[in-house]
């Protein structure tokens, strides 16, 4: 009878227990709730432009999320020997059956900290091409470039790569320090015609195109030389000659913007068919 009475209560005290965390539960939710609504309400009246914005929004979203996590723990492991175990039975088991998921998680962590790219840069990484749009806990999302469409253009569909990737590939940033990029275009020339005349016209038509690009490119050297060490003895646009397949070959190399790649082509391309209907002695091949 006595043990029958004692697990009453007993049983009584541990739910009083339950019901009490319970009620800590939803008074800490609708808090940090309230608290996260009022902050976004101040943060969409700050005049930031749209990419500082939607960052300051993600981080303070992060970390009211980690504030509501770690009361949890407090609420419902109250002394210090349930919290010091529930960390290492909780730490074993993910590190064991969750490794992915803390990598990621890692990975984002690195990403936030050490900035290998922010919103608004276009990265390459693991042989996918695309403008960063999102960081999240586990993954960030990329809209593609190329692959589908040529001269690294948008495709339009949304990459979502796994946050690990930044440890476990190489990755290329378009526009950290030196924000410009050498782009190449091949131009065949028939082996009869006047190619010499064919590379001064093209010259001409790179110094107009790029006037202003070579002292740009020269402060960005200068200003990233304070963080990487970045050399370059000719920013000038080259021209390099060589004969295949019967054909002359002029191998274009020139500064451009990352975004201008096919905008550029397009220009030089047009240029080059009017260059051939203005002189008969220069023919493509």
């Amino acid at each position: 009878m006595e043990s029958i009475q004692a697990y009453i209560l007993d049983y009584i005290a541990s739910h009083n227990i339950v019901s009490k965390n319970i009620f800590y539960t939803l008074g800490t939710f609708m808090v940090i709730y309230g608290m996260k609504r009022y902050t976004m309400r101040v943060l969409r009246k700050q005049e930031y432009d749209a990419t500082k914005q939607f960052t300051a929004r993600k981080a303070a979203k992060s970390v009211f999320n980690i504030l509501f996590i770690i009361i949890l723990f407090i609420i419902w492991y109250d002394t210090k020997e349930n919290i010091l175990a529930f960390v290492g039975f909780f730490t074993a088991g993910m590190a064991i059956a969750m490794r992915d998921i803390i990598l990621n998680m890692i990975g984002a962590l690195y990403i936030l900290w050490a900035t290998p790219f922010k919103i608004g840069d276009r990265i390459e990484v693991a042989g996918q091409i695309g403008d960063v749009i999102d960081v999240k806990l586990l993954q960030f999302s990329m809209l593609e470039v190329g692959h589908r469409i040529s001269g690294e253009q948008s495709t339009g569909r949304i990459l979502h790569i796994p946050n690990i990737y930044v440890f476990s590939h190489p990755l290329a940033n378009y526009e950290e320090g030196f924000k410009l990029i050498w782009n190449e275009m091949t131009i065949p020339i028939d082996k009869n015609c006047d190619w010499e005349l064919a590379k001064e016209l093209l010259y001409k038509l790179l110094e107009e195109n790029t006037r202003g690009m070579i002292e740009e490119a020269q402060a960005q050297i200068d200003n990233a030389g304070k963080n990487y060490l970045i050399y370059y003895n000719n920013l000038t646009p080259m021209i390099y000659t060589e004969v295949k397949d019967h054909q002359i070959i002029l191998n274009v190399r020139y500064l451009c913007e990352p975004r201008k790649v096919r905008m550029t082509e397009h220009i030089l391309w047009e240029a080059v068919l009017k260059m051939t209907k203005e002189y008969e002695g220069i023919k493509l091949g």
